[in-house]
């Protein structure tokens, strides 16, 4: 049985998931910012298979390299906008938190609206384009659960003035989420989760 926990970053409190079945000896993370909180919170004898980013804005990603040091086969899934950004202190705004991030390893994987990973045998993501916060944004479905990163944080506006933003857009892929969440634990990038009705 798919297991979620959720680990609190340091930076802006963003939040970092992994997920993990007892039943195999691998898991998955959802985003990536402290890795040491991360490495603490490993099941023993764990090892990490990927990280699936909501997008590539600093707070999100800036334990990738630490991570792909300490585990060098890892894939990194983002959308095409968002591979761009891992080599671009720029675009993925670490530049302007004087901690500029250009990602060191070069297996990422683009994933687009609709596109299905295999996570265990029995255990499947999807993933959804929902941009507006960024133009990168993707959310992630896994079984009951839904992560939507910024693109969605119950009762917080959408911040949509960083580069890339667009309210309008942004307000499209609030109704397309809230769509998927119908019946879902939604998991947002910052803050608690929610079971939405």
């Amino acid at each position: 049985m798919l297991q979620v926990k959720r680990i609190i970053n340091s930076i802006f409190t963003s939040n970092t998931y992994l997920l993990y079945d007892e039943r195999y000896s691998y898991c998955w993370l959802i985003d990536i910012g402290d890795y040491a909180k991360v490495a603490d919170a490993l099941p023993q004898g764990v090892e990490i298979r990927g990280v699936f980013l909501t997008h590539t804005h600093f707070d999100h990603i800036y334990g990738l390299n630490e991570l792909y040091n300490a585990w060098p086969k890892i894939i990194v899934y983002t959308s095409e906008s968002g591979h761009n950004a891992l080599y671009n202190d720029k675009t993925n705004l670490s530049r302007y938190h004087n901690c500029p991030i250009i990602y060191e390893g070069d297996r990422v994987k683009i994933l687009g609206d609709g596109d299905i990973i295999e996570l265990y045998p029995d255990i499947q993501l999807t993933s959804y384009a929902t941009p507006g916060h960024s133009t990168c944004s993707l959310s992630h479905e896994v079984a009951n659960n839904l992560f939507t990163g910024d693109a969605y944080i119950p009762g917080i506006k959408v911040v949509t003035k960083l580069p890339g933003g667009n309210r309008i857009i942004a307000k499209q892929s609030i109704e397309k989420i809230l769509t998927l969440a119908k019946g879902r634990v939604v998991y947002p990038g910052h803050g608690d989760s929610i079971l939405e009705a």
